[in-house]
C-alpha cells in the first residue's frame, strides 16, 4: 500500500510532534536485477551501523535511490526535543524489513526520509492533535485534500501518573494520495489500528496501576498544589512511549505491525481491469462485413457535414434510413458504412431488397431507385431517404436533371427478373470500382425525403462528427474511438433501463416519477393522483376539489421534471439525448444488460 504510517504525540513541552514513521521503498523497474542480491524472503533488522552488524547499504535493498538527506534536522536541534518526542537517538537509527518477493523495503525512522513527505506528515500531525478530532477525542477521523494528502487519524490516550490529567495524547496516522483507496480500506485499517492501540493502552494501564498502587499521585498533587516548583517536577514530566508501556521493544513491535499493515493493505485492494461482456457483442467493427470496405469517413466527406448530420441524427434516434440507387453494390456499400455509428443490437440492415420492408424488420434498407416507398410510411415522418444519382444523368450544371419523386410511382417492388437484369448490367462496371471512394465518385448523394428532426441532436452526434472531421486520426484509430464512445453510451442506456424497469415494479402511488415521459415534448395529459382518503373531501367541496387537483397535477409534473433532470444529469445526458436512450433501450436484448 503506497502510504506512510506515523505515530504522533502531543508533547506537553513542545506541542504536536512526529515520533515514528514507517514507509515503503521500491526500486525503479529492473533496478533490482542489477544488484544480484540473494536473501531470505523477509529480513527484519535495525537501521544504522553498529558493531557486529552489517552496513546500512547491505540491509536496505530496495528503493535506496529515493532517499533524501535526513529530514530529522529540519525538525530542530536535539535541544528542541525531549525523550517523549523521540523514538530513536539522533544518530539516524531505525528498522528495515526487506520483502524480496515484492521487491520492497519497509523502512522505519523517526521522520520521513523525503523532504516533501516530511512537510506533509508534519502538517498532518499538527491537525491530528489540535483541530481534527472526533467526538470524545478518541477514535478514527478522516481529513485532507489533494494538495496535502488524505489522512486517516486514530487518536487515543495512554495513562501516565506524571502527565497532566494523568494521560498523554497520541495518534496514529495513515497518509496517502489515493483518497478512494484510503476510504475503501477504512474498516481494515481501523480494525488493525484498534488492536495495536488496545495493546498499548492495556500495557500503559498496567504500569499506571502499578505506580499508583505505590504512591497515590492524585493525593500527592492535591497536597502540593501551591508549590509551583514541585508541581512542575511531579506533573508534566516527559516520558517516552517505551517507558509508558513498560516495553523496551515496543518500537520494533510497532515496526512489524505497520509493515504488515502496509503489505496486507496493498494485497487486499488492488486496481484491476474488470471486463464486461465482449465489445463485439454490442458494437460492430469493419471486420464483420464480408468483402465490404467500410469507411464512414469517406461517406462523411462525400455527402458533406450538413447532410451527414441530418442522416446520422435520424439514424441515432431510431428513424428508418432508406438508401436508394441504381447500383446494388453502391447501395449496399453505403448501407454497410453506417454500421460503425450505432450499436450492434440497433443495426438491422438489408443491403438491397426488391421491395420495401417496414421499420420493424430493418431500420436501414437498401432499395433500387425504381422501388417506391409507400405513402403511408412517408406520412409518418419517421423516415429518411438517401438517394444515389449516377453522374451520367446530370446536366452541365452538376445538378440532377431528372430526380425521381419518392412517391411518384405506385408500384412498391420489382420483379426478380428485373433485379437480376439490373445487377448483371452493372456488375462489370462495379467490379472496376470496388474501392469505396472510387465507387462514390460516380454518384451524387442527397436526402430526398425526411421527417422533422428535434431542434438539437444528441451529444453523441457531435462527438462522431468531431472525430470524422479530424484528419489526424487513422482509420484504425477512428474505428477504436467510435467503438469507445458507443460503448460509453451503451452503459448510459443500461442505467436508463434499470431505472425504467425499477419504476415499473413499484405501485403507481409509490412510483418514482423519473423519466415517466417518453419524448422530449411534454404530453398534454398528466396522470391524476388518486387517494381514497382525499376523494370524499374533494367531492364535498367542488371549488377546493378543482384547486387541490390542479395543485396535485402541478406537484406531480414538477416532481417528474426534477427526477428526470437528476437522472439525466447523473448520466451526463440532456433532454435531447432522450430519443437516443429510448431507441437503444428498446432494441436491447435483456441478456445484454
Amino acid at each position: 500500500m503506497n502510504a506512510i504510517v506515523s505515530i504522533c504525540h502531543f508533547c506537553e513541552l513542545h506541542g504536536p510532534r512526529v515520533v515514528f514513521c514507517t514507509q515503503a521503498f521500491r526500486d525503479l523497474p529492473d533496478f533490482d536485477a542489477l544488484t544480484g542480491v540473494e536473501a531470505p524472503p523477509v529480513i527484519g533488522s535495525r537501521l544504522g551501523h553498529h558493531e557486529g552488524q552489517p552496513e546500512e547499504s547491505d540491509l536496505w535493498k530496495y528503493g535506496r535511490n529515493l532517499k533524501d538527506n535526513p529530514a530529522e534536522m529540519k525538525n530542530g536541534t536535539p535541544n528542541e526535543t525531549c525523550v517523549a518526542c523521540r523514538s530513536f537517538p539522533h544518530t539516524q537509527p531505525g528498522f528495515i524489513s526487506n520483502d524480496d518477493s515484492a521487491k520492497v523495503s519497509y523502512v522505519t525512522s523517526q521522520y520521513p526520509l523525503q523532504s516533501e513527505l516530511y512537510s506533509l506528515v508534519h502538517l498532518a500531525c499538527i491537525r491530528s492533535l489540535s483541530c481534527e478530532v472526533c467526538p470524545g477525542k478518541e477514535g478514527p477521523i478522516y481529513f485532507g485534500d489533494e494538495a496535502r494528502g488524505h489522512v486517516l487519524s486514530y487518536t487515543f490516550f495512554l495513562q501516565d501518573v506524571l502527565a497532566r490529567g494523568f494521560q498523554r495524547w497520541y495518534s496514529i496516522m495513515v497518509l496517502m494520495k489515493d483518497k478512494m483507496l484510503l476510504l475503501n480500506s477504512w474498516p481494515f485499517i481501523v480494525r488493525h489500528l484498534k488492536q495495536t492501540i488496545s495493546h498499548l493502552q492495556e500495557s500503559a494501564s498496567k504500569i499506571y496501576e502499578s505506580e499508583e498502587s505505590k504512591v497515590s499521585h492524585r493525593a500527592l498533587r492535591s497536597a502540593i498544589m501551591n508549590d509551583n516548583y514541585r508541581r512542575q517536577r511531579v506533573a508534566g514530566q516527559p516520558r517516552s512511549l517505551s517507558e509508558l508501556v513498560g516495553e523496551e521493544q515496543v518500537w520494533s513491535g510497532l515496526h512489524s505491525s505497520f509493515t504488515w499493515l502496509l503489505k496486507a493493505g496493498g494485497l487486499r485492494l488492488q486496481e484491476r481491469l474488470v471486463e464486461g461482456p465482449p465489445v463485439t457483442q454490442l458494437i460492430m467493427d469493419g471486420s464483420e462485413s464480408s468483402g465490404t470496405n467500410l469507411n464512414v469517413r469517406e461517406l462523411y466527406n462525400k455527402i458533406g457535414p450538413y447532410t451527414f448530420n441530418r442522416l446520422t441524427h435520424h439514424l441515432l434516434i431510431g428513424r428508418q434510413i432508406i438508401v436508394r440507387g441504381s447500383s446494388a453494390n453502391a447501395v449496399s456499400t453505403v448501407v454497410q458504412s453506417l454500421q460503425p455509428l450505432i450499436p450492434k443490437h440497433c443495426f438491422k440492415a438489408i443491403n438491397f431488397s426488391p421491395h420495401y420492408i417496414d421499420s420493424a424488420s430493418c431500420n436501414i434498407l437498401g432499395l433500387h431507385s425504381l422501388v417506391k416507398v409507400p405513402l403511408s410510411v412517408l406520412a409518418t415522418g419517421n423516415i429518411c431517404v438517401l438517394e444515389l444519382f449516377a453522374k451520367e444523368s446530370t446536366g452541365e450544371s452538376g445538378t440532377q436533371s431528372n430526380i425521381p419523386r419518392v412517391s411518384a410511382i405506385p408500384n412498391h417492388s420489382l420483379s426478380a427478373q428485373e433485379i437480376h437484369r439490373i445487377k448483371s448490367s452493372l456488375q462489370e462496371k462495379e467490379m472496376k470500382n470496388a474501392d469505396f471512394s472510387e465507387l462514390l465518385k460516380s454518384y451524387n448523394i442527397q436526402i430526398s425525403q425526411e421527417g422533422t428532426l428535434p431542434a438539437k441532436p444528441p451529444q453523441l452526434l457531435n462527438r462522431i462528427e468531431t472525430a470524422l472531421s479530424n484528419p489526424t486520426l487513422t482509420p484504425a484509430t477512428l474505428m477504436v474511438y467510435l467503438s469507445t464512445i458507443l460503448y460509453e453510451w451503451i452503459n448510459k442506456v443500461k442505467v436508463w433501463m434499470q431505472v425504467q424497469n425499477a419504476n415499473k415494479t413499484i405501485p403507481p402511488e409509490q412510483r418514482s416519477p423519473v423519466s415517466s415521459q417518453s419524448t422530449i415534448t411534454r404530453t398534454p395529459s398528466i396522470p391524476i393522483l388518486r387517494s381514497p382518503v382525499h376523494q370524499p373531501f374533494l367531492s364535498r367541496s367542488p371549488v377546493l376539489s378543482g384547486g387541490l387537483t390542479a395543485g396535485l397535477l402541478e406537484a406531480t409534473a414538477n416532481s417528474q421534471d426534477n427526477s428526470r433532470h437528476q437522472l439525466l444529469s447523473a448520466l451526463g445526458a440532456t433532454e435531447w439525448d432522450v430519443p437516443l436512450l429510448e431507441f437503444w433501450a428498446l432494441k436491447f436484448h435483456p441478456n445484454s444488460v
